[in-house]
């Protein structure tokens, strides 16, 4: 009671900022506890399912080759792709030989046919670790554990042939773009020491965000999970977060190439891509009830939608649906002028890079798209809207969009930090690629 009437009165002779400021902050700790407790229980569960025994020596019976490396990246979605393709650009042009790609049963047909196929190197594909359904979002969390379960018996199974597919390609250098099942195998077996691995992902700038801070439950698992994660990749090399602002630990521009800026505004079309087709029924829903004189929709989802039926019978579509596929896609996003897309990355970062404003709708319950979605948002308001679903009044903001002198310096911030990628004269950016750096 004495030390309650003590803090009582030094309160009350404080200024009334300081009061209010003292307030806040008690008010904040009351509403945030919950968090840090969340944040340490999904470790905790996460930490026998994720355990790594032994440590098998891989051999490379005919050595390794300075020269050579492999990228491996997480099949779902595009955008660890396309930065592995884009890296092996640029390891090309500086002597290196791409020797192997691995990649997870997550990665479509379409896309190893159309994008790894014609590199004409050998592919290893992994058992993927799912976590989203393309029909139906997210995967509930007791069948995500039990992926993980079946993940790591199968890598227990296929050790020799991992092995071998390692000595056939005999990388001096391994690149890695989030692949966890990689990550998981290399924490239990040790490879030659001439050998350097370097993760790199978007994933790791979530890092840096403080616990306390995150709004919903989901998001918080999600960024308690992705920590987790990125321990996993720390125990077999370096980690390097890629962002599109400078962080304070070193990091990368995002990996792409820049596109031309948009050049015209006369013709509207607006591209989309969705993650599940939930989120592309409802835009074709919208626009059915709300026509866009002058402005074409173009979206992608992983299966084309069928033709709606209503009381009336079957109808067309009122958006023209493709099958997700990147050829097409990249003809397209050329040619647009506003995007809607699910929260992912390189999709929105080309846009920026391209002058044109994006509409960005997280999959529901997909934390990291929801942590995705604020970042964007905040970091390119002048041209990025986070939605938690499609409205009207957001989708007429796209098509009517004109470009302020705060997005033309915002794209051309971003086009220039792009760009230091592959300039010979920014140094520290082309030295983490250099192998004789490594």
């Amino acid at each position: 009671q004495t030390r309650r009437c003590k803090f009582s009165s030094a309160v009350l002779h404080l200024s009334l900022p300081r009061r209010a400021s003292l307030l806040s902050m008690s008010c904040h700790n009351v509403t945030t506890w919950w968090k840090p407790p969340l944040y340490s229980a999904v470790q905790a569960l996460l930490g026998p399912f994720m355990k790594a025994s032994g440590s098998t020596p891989i051999d490379y019976r005919d050595g390794v080759d300075r020269k050579a490396f492999i990228v491996s990246f997480c099949g779902s979605g595009t955008g660890h792709l396309t930065q592995a393709l884009t890296v092996v650009k640029l390891l090309e042009k500086q002597g290196m030989r791409l020797a192997g790609i691995v990649t997870d049963t997550d990665a479509t047909k379409r896309m190893l046919d159309e994008m790894v196929a014609p590199l004409g190197v050998e592919v290893l594909t992994l058992p993927a670790i799912t976590l989203v359904d393309g029909q139906t979002g997210m995967v509930p969390l007791p069948l995500v554990f039990w992926n993980i379960v079946k993940v790591k018996r199968e890598l227990f199974e296929r050790e020799a042939e991992i092995g071998e597919f390692l000595s056939r390609c005999r990388p001096g250098l391994i690149l890695s773009f989030w692949l966890l099942p990689l990550a998981y195998f290399m924490m239990s077996h040790t490879l030659p020491k001439m050998v350097k691995v370097l993760h790199i992902a978007p994933q790791f700038a979530h890092r840096s965000l403080v616990v306390r801070d995150l709004k919903e439950p989901i998001v918080v698992i999600t960024k308690s999970t992705m920590d987790f994660m990125s321990e996993m990749f720390a125990k077999s090399g370096q980690c390097v977060p890629i962002a599109s602002n400078v962080l304070e630990c070193a990091c990368l521009p995002p990996i792409l190439e820049v596109p031309v800026a948009v050049q015209s505004w006369s013709e509207r079309l607006i591209l989309c891509y969705f993650l599940v087709q939930s989120d592309a029924h409802r835009l074709e829903r919208i626009i059915h009830k709300h026509p866009m004189a002058g402005v074409q929709f173009e979206c992608f989802t992983a299966q084309k939608l069928d033709n709606p039926k209503d009381c009336f019978g079957e109808r067309e579509l009122s958006i023209k649906s493709h099958q997700k596929q990147r050829k097409k896609f990249q003809e397209l996003f050329d040619k647009c002028t506003g995007i809607i897309v699910s929260s992912g990355n390189e999709t929105i970062w080309e846009a920026v890079c391209r002058g044109v404003p994006v509409l960005t709708i997280p999959t529901n319950q997909h934390g990291e798209q929801l942590l995705n979605a604020a970042a964007h948002s905040r970091n390119f308001p002048a041209l990025v809207r986070a939605r938690d679903r499609l409205e009207i009044d957001d989708i007429r903001w796209l098509c009517s969009y004109q470009p302020t002198t705060q997005a033309h310096e915002t794209s051309s911030s971003l086009r220039k930090r792009c760009t230091a990628l592959f300039s010979e004269v920014d140094s520290s950016i082309t030295a983490v690629f250099h192998y004789s750096t490594l």
